[in-house]
C-alpha cells in the first residue's frame, strides 16, 4: 500500500531537519559563533572539535600540525592523567575483554599514587593522547586506548577496533586505519570517567587525511 501524503511529508519534514542540524554543528567547527548566527539555543553537545590522536609527542612534532614545544607539553599532561583517567577493571578478563589481549597492565604496575586504590584492579595500556587541533580550543588533553575489535565493524578486518578515551567515547579510525585527526562531539571530550564501557562509548569519526607517520603502541 502506497504511504498516506501525510506519512511522506512528516519523514520529509525529519530529513531535513537532521540535514540542518549537520549543518549547523560543521559551520560552528568552522568558527562561526553561535549568537552571531542566531543559534543561541542549539544544545551545547551537538558541537563538534577538530581534534587529532597520536601515539606520542614524537608523532605529533612529525606531522607539523602543532608546535613541538605544544606537542611535547600536551603529551606530559596527558601521561601524567594516564593512572588516573583510565578505566579500572576487577579482572584482566574483562580489561582485555574491552581493549584486546596483551592491552591491559595490573594497577601495581602503573602506579599513579601509593592508595589501594592507585595499584587496584586492571586498566587498559595507554595508546596515544588526544588533543585539539589548536591550542586556542582549550581541549584538555588525554589519553586514549586501544578498543577491541568488534565483528561488522569496518576496522576489524584489520584486527584494530579503533581507540576510547576514559570517559568511554569511542574513536573510530577511518578504513580500518589509524588516522589522526577528525571530528569530535563537544560533549564526549567531556566525560565522566567509568571502569568499563559496556555499549555507551559515543562515536567519534576520523577523517581519512593526516594518518600518523608512527607505529601505535600496544
Amino acid at each position: 500500500m502506497d504511504a498516506t501524503p501525510g506519512a511522506e511529508g512528516q519523514r520529509e519534514g525529519q530529513r531535513t531537519r537532521s540535514k540542518r542540524s549537520q549543518t549547523v554543528s560543521l559551520v560552528l567547527v568552522a568558527g562561526a559563533g553561535a549568537a552571531a548566527l542566531g543559534l543561541g539555543g542549539i544544545d551545547p553537545s551537538q558541537r563538534e572539535e577538530d581534534v587529532l590522536v597520536y601515539a606520542d609527542a614524537a608523532a605529533c612534532t612529525a606531522e607539523g600540525i602543532r608546535p613541538e614545544d605544544e606537542c611535547r607539553g600536551e603529551y606530559a599532561v596527558a601521561r601524567q592523567a594516564y593512572p588516573t583517567a583510565a578505566p579500572r577493571y576487577a579482572s584482566l578478563i574483562d580489561c582485555e575483554g574491552h581493549h584486546g589481549p596483551g592491552h591491559c597492565l595490573s594497577g601495581s604496575e602503573v602506579g599513579g599514587g601509593p592508595s589501594v586504590e592507585a595499584r587496584a584492579g586492571y586498566l587498559p595500556r595507554m595508546a596515544g593522547y588526544l588533543i585539539g587541533r589548536r591550542a586556542s580550543q582549550g581541549i584538555t588533553p588525554q589519553p586514549v586506548f586501544d578498543h577491541a575489535p568488534r565483528a561488522g565493524h569496518a576496522a576489524a578486518a584489520a584486527g584494530h577496533g579503533g581507540y576510547c578515551t576514559g570517559g568511554g567515547a569511542r574513536i573510530l579510525t577511518g578504513s580500518g586505519g589509524r588516522a589522526s585527526a577528525g571530528r569530535m562531539r563537544t560533549a564526549a571530550l567531556h566525560g565522566t570517567t567509568f571502569g568499563g564501557f559496556g555499549q555507551t562509548g559515543r562515536a567519534f569519526s576520523a577523517s581519512s587525511h593526516g594518518s600518523t607517520r608512527s607505529s601505535w603502541g600496544g
